[in-house]
């Protein structure tokens, strides 16, 4: 449910792209100082770009390095820290934490539960110094499952059990931004949770696992059936929760790196599902050929 607000590296001019790549580098230079190789494992675009628009709004210090790292030990980069990068990396462990707990008690996941276990003492330790978002992520994530279990069909309600969450994650100064923070990480958090469910609707087609284009749409018989209908309708929806994102977004005086900002909310969280679109289209070409 990670990995979906990315940039979109072909609109992207090399100074932005390079930018981009501090930030991300940062992260994960920060990853690897507070929590370990675990930790860093973890890392994610959503909390870049987290990282970056917190860091850019509040207009904090910003400490820059250059150096290579155990992941490109040849290829020097810039890499960014501030005390939000500092706090996504903190938030990038909790999500992961309570994420790989969750799915360990609902499926027995092995790899999800053995990285959990990896991560409890950093996930205790983060739960510790931010009880508010900790208890956010827990609680929503209990009412998700309890929504999975009666194969919950109202659209908006579960994923604005994620949006809480993101919501959350997002806001984290009760201040005079804190309003449009918390609307703008909620819709983002909805339009994830949805790209993610869409993402893997033939999967749980296939294997009859929750979801919740499927419990919305019971009367589904083959997948294939109306796919374009169904896919324009997920474009919509899509499209109604990431353009009000973009609406509590351009309400904030961010002006450093905006115009990253603008190309990850206006085009690149678009990336995976033009991806899942074109490896379709590629499938279907192939089998007609």
């Amino acid at each position: 449910m990670f990995g979906y607000v990315l940039p979109n590296k072909g609109e992207l001019k090399v100074r932005e792209l390079e930018e981009y790549q501090g930030w991300y580098c940062g992260l994960c230079r920060r990853l690897q100082k507070e929590y370990g190789f675990s930790g860093r494992l973890s890392l994610n675009y959503d909390m870049t770009f987290l990282a970056m628009i917190l860091s850019s709004l509040y207009d904090v210090d910003k400490k820059v390095t250059y150096g290579g790292c155990v992941a490109h030990p040849i290829r020097k980069r810039y890499k960014y820290d501030t005390m939000y990068v500092s706090y996504a990396a903190s938030m990038n462990i909790l999500l992961t934490y309570y994420k790989c707990m969750d799915d360990w008690q609902d499926d027995r996941n092995l790899i999800r539960g053995t990285y959990g276990v990896v991560l409890h003492q950093a996930g205790r330790r983060v739960s510790g110094q931010y009880p508010d978002q900790s208890e956010m992520i827990r609680q929503c994530l209990e009412e998700l499952k309890q929504a999975e279990l009666r194969n919950e069909a109202d659209l908006d309600l579960v994923s604005g059990l994620f949006g809480r969450i993101c919501g959350a994650l997002f806001a984290p100064e009760k201040d005079i931004w804190y309003q449009d923070l918390y609307h703008m990480g909620f819709y983002l958090g909805k339009y994830i949770y949805l790209l993610d469910a869409w993402d893997d609707l033939q999967e749980d087609f296939r294997t009859k696992s929750y979801n919740p284009f499927l419990a919305a749409d019971r009367q589904i018989q083959d997948i294939e059936m109306e796919k374009d209908n169904r896919k324009e309708r997920v474009r919509q929806i899509l499209t109604e929760m990431i353009s009000r994102a973009c609406y509590h977004f351009e309400r904030l005086p961010v002006v450093d790196n905006v115009e990253i900002l603008r190309n990850i909310l206006y085009s690149g969280v678009w990336t995976k599902f033009d991806q899942k679109k074109s490896r379709t289209d590629k499938k279907e070409w192939r089998e007609e050929g």
